[in-house]
């Protein structure tokens, strides 16, 4: 992470590398210190044009920035960057003119079309040396007995933590494996659990930040029975609040004692943010298959038997052509230990 008396930037370290290649844009995320002092923010990349930056100035969730003075910059596309480059951010106050802060970086590229990877943490200090970040401050974190992992801690959650692995050219024929823990749940709708064939954001200019998004997913979510499956293409909610572009393969409930003591539960608290289907402070295994033959999930607890896969879905449509994979977090504080891929014939 890079820190100044100004700002944060969430996924870029000084003289340090960021994983690129899971997608066509790289994303910096971060948040400025002071927003209700900012009157602007611009970047400018290798000595190029500047570029405004949209930031949440509101004091409640805007679109994806969930806090006050949050930003994502959506503007970069990977034929711009160079092996080494130079990000030069300008913030114009409302009362003590302007700061500059200067970023040199290196990119890391992830390449190989064939669908192999595997997550091997030891040796890194950041995030966006492991995956390339799209959402959220995730941070690399050690827990006794357990390794180091990928975590998005209570105070960081909201909406749609998302780190991706692989490379935006894969297509189909592999199967996912990850081992992940909810830490706690803190809001509701809630989910967690694995995209696949991941497209990006529709892109904004700086004055807009989009929340248009493309995705296959295969994770548990509250707002349904339970586990699901399902693909979004250029999803938007319109002026009638109708929902465009979603098409759900399979859903099922994954607990049906958590989810009957869950309605009760919540019913007397007022609040459906209590108690989930899957429990925190658990590891679960998540094991997705992506094939042109057969769509399924399974999710089960370490150290339990693996159950039969809960969802399948045979000869499915192929919503969309190809795209990255990962892990999204919505509204709960997450670890994740292990990620892997592995080709299927």
């Amino acid at each position: 992470m890079y820190e100044s008396n100004v700002l944060e930037l969430w996924n870029l370290t000084a003289n340090g590398s960021t994983v690129v290649n899971s997608q066509e844009i790289l994303n910096v995320v971060g948040r400025l210190k002071s927003p209700e002092n900012v009157q602007k923010i611009f970047y400018s990349l290798n000595c190029g044009a500047e570029v405004p930056i949209f930031f949440n100035r509101e004091q409640r969730p805007a679109g994806r920035l969930s806090r006050f003075g949050d930003f994502n910059i959506d503007t970069i596309r990977l034929k711009e960057l160079r092996q080494e480059n130079h990000l030069r951010l300008r913030v114009v106050s409302r009362q003590s003119g302007e700061t500059t802060d200067e970023v040199f970086f290196k990119k890391k590229s992830m390449n190989g079309i064939s669908p192999e990877f595997r997550l091997n943490l030891n040796g890194y200090r950041h995030p966006e040396q492991a995956g390339q970040v799209i959402d959220g401050k995730w941070q690399m974190s050690h827990h006794e007995n357990f390794g180091p992992c990928l975590e998005i801690k209570k105070e960081d959650t909201g909406l749609d933590r998302i780190i991706l692995f692989g490379n935006h050219k894969w297509t189909t024929g592999y199967e996912i494996l990850a081992r992940l823990m909810v830490v706690a749940w803190t809001g509701y709708p809630h989910n967690v659990g694995i995209v696949f064939k991941w497209n990006p954001h529709l892109q904004g200019d700086g004055s807009i930040l989009p929340s248009q998004w493309s995705t296959g997913l295969a994770y548990y979510y509250s707002h349904c029975p339970g586990l699901r499956l399902r693909f979004g293409v250029d999803v938007y909610v319109d002026d009638k609040g109708i929902k465009h572009g979603d098409y759900v393969m399979n859903e099922k409930t994954l607990s049906f004692y958590r989810r009957w003591i869950g309605r009760k539960v919540n019913r007397i608290l007022r609040t459906e943010a209590v108690y989930s289907q899957v429990a925190p402070l658990s590891h679960y295994w998540f094991r997705v298959l992506v094939h042109p033959k057969k769509y399924a999930l399974t999710v089960w607890k370490v150290g339990k038997k693996e159950p039969k896969a809960q969802l399948s879905v045979s000869n499915p449509i192929e919503r969309l052509k190809s795209g990255s994979v990962g892990i999204i977090a919505h509204r709960c504080a997450v670890r994740l230990y292990e990620f892997n891929v592995t080709s299927v014939d």
